[in-house]
């Protein structure tokens, strides 16, 4: 079976660090243009997520095949916070994650450092910061809504099972 690739890869969007600004259906503030009806990147990410975590290798075939890479990466660092909580602590933990300190492309320690680019000036840093931390949120939002949707109790162990599954061999 081939790693499923993003059906967003041929848009012609503004590209920061070989990442595209695609739209998104979300409440959260950030340069993300509104998306129309349909399937989104987070969408296409979540839905492909569990057969995607298996592999090892993913050929990139366009710009929006690194978001997808990069949402994926970050699902399965936010299944990671959620074991054993209910769905509004898992909420917090999950909000914290999206907001805090995280890596950049340009960092040493950006676990997509050799599929993205350095951004070019400060206005770049500042422009992937906020899209990226509106994409976490909007990914934490809606990964819960998948994995609290038989109860708030407890996660589908159906999701969980892939908490210890690293994608690319990576971490964010």
């Amino acid at each position: 079976m081939p790693v499923t690739h993003s059906n967003f890869n041929n848009l012609e969007v503004q590209n920061v660090c070989n990442l595209p600004i695609l739209p998104l259906k979300t409440k959260a503030k950030g340069p993300a243009p509104p998306a129309q009806e349909g399937e989104d990147i987070i969408d296409e990410a979540l839905n492909c997520f569990k057969a995607n975590v298996f592999f090892r290798n993913f050929e990139v075939k366009g710009a929006a095949d690194r978001l997808l890479i990069y949402i994926t990466l970050y699902i399965s660092q936010a299944l990671l916070k959620m074991p054993n909580q209910n769905k509004i602590n898992a909420e917090k933990a999950l909000f914290q994650l999206a907001i805090e300190n995280f890596a950049l492309p340009g960092d040493k320690n950006f676990a997509l450092g050799g599929i993205v680019t350095n951004p070019a000036s400060r206005a770049e840093t500042d422009l992937i910061r906020q899209y990226l931390t509106q994409i976490r949120q909007e990914t934490g939002l809606r990964l819960l809504a998948k994995v609290y949707a038989n109860g708030d109790a407890a996660p589908d162990k159906w999701w969980m099972c892939f908490n210890k599954r690293k994608f690319l061999n990576k971490q964010l």
